[in-house]
Formats: structure tokens, sequence, C-alpha cells
């Protein structure tokens, strides 16, 4: 499987939801803090993405607005400080108006306990992308079919709003994929350049044999470093331990194999190194909040609909 449908293919593990934006006059919001990633893409009029930190930053039609670890985060008619934004009600869709100044759609998946796929790791917070339409129209295409379905509850939604998600996040991907080196650090630019060689080889050995049931030991041995060593640069890099890593890369790997293979629970157990399918049920159940054969069926149902 590719980067950008593994990463996709992790985040979707949360639950999709979707809003229509629309306000006229003086108006300002503030979006909380979420576990998951967050995307919004202006559809219509001018505003000012507030970070919690650091200076607005003006976004227009046709520019993406991506935050991949779900920090908090707002917007503004005008620049304002971020703290005098008023918080957004979870959920809640501003009113339909005819006419109004600015449009734009918002989307997230709330990971439960699943973590944020390492393709994300060392972005900035808060990344503002302008699409090329003649590059990747598919965006706009795709925004409008969400804010269709984010408007109003309909027949469907559950199903439909994440695979639009899907979609959009892959488009946003490949365009940050196609941006110059030169880019900004505010918008999208390249696949992170992970700053330590012998980590990013020990990760690179570790995607393409997810079946190994890999130990710290064994990846600092990879790394030609002692294992306390590794344990300190690895964390530093990844802002995790090896064995969360390890962890969370088993069970998404687990979860991919519950998608889109027929293989028995006690099968795809032993391939991810669990001497038991409760063993593995129970470690899944944490990660996912939901047990690996009900998750199955919920993936089956979703593609089969």
């Amino acid at each position: 499987m590719d980067r950008i449908s593994e990463a996709v293919a992790a985040t979707r593990a949360g639950r999709a939801v979707a809003v229509r934006n629309r306000y006229a006059g003086a108006w300002s919001t503030r979006y909380p803090a979420v576990h998951g990633s967050g995307l919004h893409i202006v559809k219509h009029g001018s505003f000012w993405l507030i970070p919690p930190s650091g200076r607005p930053v003006l976004v227009h039609p046709g520019d993406a607005v991506f935050v991949p670890h779900g920090p908090e985060h707002g917007f503004s008619q005008v620049p304002l400080p971020f703290q005098d934004l008023p918080p957004a009600a979870a959920g809640e869709r501003t009113p339909n108006l005819d006419p109004f100044d600015v449009e734009f759609v918002s989307c997230c998946y709330h990971l439960d306990r699943g973590q944020v796929h390492e393709s994300f790791a060392g972005l900035p917070d808060v990344i503002t992308l302008t699409i090329d339409d003649t590059a990747h129209p598919q965006v706009r295409v795709l925004a409008d079919l969400l804010g269709e379905h984010a408007a109003a509850d309909q027949p469907g939604n559950d199903i439909a709003l994440p695979a639009i998600v899907d979609l959009l996040l892959v488009h946003l991907l490949r365009a940050w994929h196609d941006q110059p080196a030169a880019a900004t650090v505010s918008a999208f630019h390249s696949w992170p350049q992970f700053t330590d060689p012998d980590i990013a080889q020990v990760l690179q050995v570790v995607r393409e044999n997810p079946h190994q049931p890999w130990t710290v030991q064994q990846l600092s041995g990879l790394a030609r470093m002692s294992r306390a060593t590794f344990a300190r640069r690895f964390a530093d890099m990844m802002g995790e331990t090896p064995s969360g890593y390890l962890l969370h890369r088993r069970l998404n790997h687990g979860a991919q194999l519950l998608r889109f293979t027929d293989r028995p629970l006690v099968s795809i157990a032993r391939q991810l190194g669990y001497s038991t399918e409760f063993s593995f049920a129970a470690a899944f159940r944490r990660e996912f909040g939901i047990a690996p054969g009900r998750f199955r069926h919920r993936e089956r149902s979703i593609a089969q609909s």
C-alpha cells in the first residue's frame, strides 16, 4: 500500500463529521482541540485564519486549511487575538444564510483512540494550501459535494461523509506531494523529511515488513545504536517511544487486514506477533475503541453500501 493510501486508511479509523459554514457581517469562531485530523476548504469570500499563537493568515476561495494534529484554531472576518474568538458549538451548523459573505466547509476525523499517521509527524499544527484547479480539479468538486452533505442530515450521510472525506484527503495529500520544495512552511510542501537518517532507515524497514514481530532491541541493532540511545533519538523524532510506535503500527496493519482480507482473527493475531486472538482483540479494542470483529463488520458494511 502506498503512503497516501496508508495515511488516509489509518486516519479513517475514526468518526467523520462535516459542517457547511456560512457567515455575513461581523463574525468569528474558535474550534476546540480534537484527537484527530481536520480540514477546511474555502468556497466563497476571504477571511482570517487565527492560530493560537503567531500571526493571522488571510485565506481566499480555493484555499485549504489542514489541521493534521487537531489543535485549537479559529477564523474571523477581521484579525483578532485568538483568546477573543467565541467557541464554536460542537457539530452545530451555521444558519443557511443567503446572501452570505463567506462560505467554507469543515470536516474532521475524530480518532477515538487511534493515532495520527506517522506521515503527519513533524508537520506544523495548522497548514494552508492554495489549490490549483487545473492540476487538482477534483478538490473543488469534492468540496461542493461535501458541502451538500454537510448542510443537512440526509439519508446515507453516515456512508457518504467518510467516503468524501477520504477522497478529499487523498487529493489534498497529492497536492501536498506536488508542491515544490521551496514552498513556505505555512503551506503543504512535501512528505516530512525525517532528520535522523538512521531512524528513518529503521522506519522504512518496519514499513516494508509490517508482519515482523519487531522488538526494540532488534530495531536498535538495525540503527547500529545502543538501546538507550536509539530509544531517546526515536522519541525525539517521532514524539513517542519505539514500543508505542510498534504497537500502533502493528495494530494499524491489523486494521488493514481486517478491512481487506477474510483471514480469521487467529491468523491475523499470529501474523502480528500475538500469541492468541484474545490478546490481539484486547489490544485492538484499547487502540480503536471497538472489537476487531465489529470493526470488520462495520468496514465491510461501508464498502458494500
